[in-house]
């Protein structure tokens, strides 16, 4: 729906405003419209526009925190179309930021916010460069980017900083060097705390994390059935019959018994569980998931991480619980083989760092300029 609306269709959007004002969230409908507030400034601002994906919204609220702490005095506005709990916490921790709900494409809606917030500088995160704002910069001949986005028919003139290969060869020319920006913020090197908090028994800890409940359901039989079923712990992404949740075990500190199944049902966890683990088996993880993952420097197994050649990952298939309870098998009795994988994953992930604080970099110049 958020799409729908925000795209510029009429149905939608009457739909929406309707609906809004009967609720009383008037601020969003009227933002929809482009009435929104500009924040009293002396220097024209940067608008960093981010479409309703939660991953990019984080993303925008990042980006808004990089730039002011390279300009303190710089005005800028986050707007959104959707509402993230991670996303505003962190928007709320920024001095001296504005952020709103943003405008859908619509040809007046455009107008009247470029001509309240008289934007400096536009970064678009993914889809958030939509045709009327395009053709709405460059009439007015603000300078742009799309971060994490394909340039599309509506992005001439501006700059693009794509995630991934495919990205890069979309934009032809006109975009910094491939980076994904979320390796920059990944929690690294941290201690493998819960390889100690499983206890002695434990042989080893395994972690699929983002499993549909059926699939997690699937796997957690099968592994449950396998040798390792009654020597090691698994450790799942989404709830499933039996599994004690990860926060409550955290508290309690209690060993836990080989065969154990646990929920990750907290995001905080990320960070230590990728460095505990003996292996990691990606589903279609969102980017956070993905590189607080590959952060912890262990084995990873892949069903779908589109755009990405993750070398030394076993490309396993995301239906196959047989074959992922077997590959956990041979891993562990291939140690030398394991630790080859784990090192390639390593080098790959500082080296995409890398890329992306240089990337980062590129894109807060370019904006500070303006």
């Amino acid at each position: 729906m958020a799409d729908r609306v925000y795209e510029g269709q009429l149905l939608a959007g009457v739909v929406a405003d309707v609906r809004d004002r009967l609720s009383g969230n008037t601020a969003r409908a009227n933002a929809r419209l482009g009435l929104l507030r500009p924040p009293p400034a002396r220097a024209r601002l940067i608008w960093i526009k981010s479409d309703a994906r939660e991953v990019n919204g984080r993303l925008a609220a990042e980006i808004a925190g990089t730039v002011r702490e390279r300009s303190a005095d710089r005005p800028i506005v986050v707007t959104f179309e959707y509402e993230h709990q991670a996303m505003l916490a962190r928007l709320r921790a920024i001095a001296n930021l504005g952020f709103a709900y943003g405008p859908a494409d619509r040809r007046a809606a455009t107008r009247r916010i470029l001509e309240r917030l008289r934007p400096a500088y536009v970064v678009a995160l993914g889809e958030a460069m939509r045709p009327h704002l395009a053709a709405g910069l460059k009439a007015a001949g603000v300078p742009c980017c799309i971060v994490h986005g394909r340039p599309g028919a509506a992005a001439e003139g501006c700059m693009g900083f794509p995630q991934t290969a495919s990205e890069q060869q979309a934009w032809r020319g006109r975009a910094h060097c491939a980076a994904p920006f979320y390796a920059r913020l990944a929690v690294a090197q941290v201690e493998p705390v819960f390889q100690g908090l499983a206890g002695a028994h434990a042989r080893a800890l395994f972690w699929v994390t983002d499993a549909s409940p059926a699939i997690a359901a699937r796997l957690a039989q099968a592994w449950q059935a396998s040798p390792g079923g009654t020597q090691d712990i698994l450790f799942l992404g989404c709830p499933t019959a039996g599994a004690k949740r990860l926060s409550a075990w955290n508290e309690d500190r209690r060993p836990l018994a080989p065969g154990s199944v646990v929920w990750v049902d907290e995001e905080r966890f990320w960070p230590a569980l990728a460095a505990s683990c003996t292996a990691i088996h990606l589903m279609m993880p969102p980017e956070p998931l993905l590189w607080a993952a590959l952060a912890g420097g262990r084995v990873v197994s892949a069903a779908h991480v589109a755009g990405l050649d993750l070398p030394g990952a076993a490309p396993l298939a995301e239906v196959a619980s047989t074959e992922l309870v077997t590959y956990w098998a041979w891993l562990l009795a291939n140690p030398g083989a394991a630790r080859v994988a784990a090192d390639a994953l390593r080098r790959y992930f500082w080296q995409e760092r890398r890329a992306a604080g240089e990337a980062a970099e590129a894109l807060v110049a370019q904006v500070c300029a303006c």
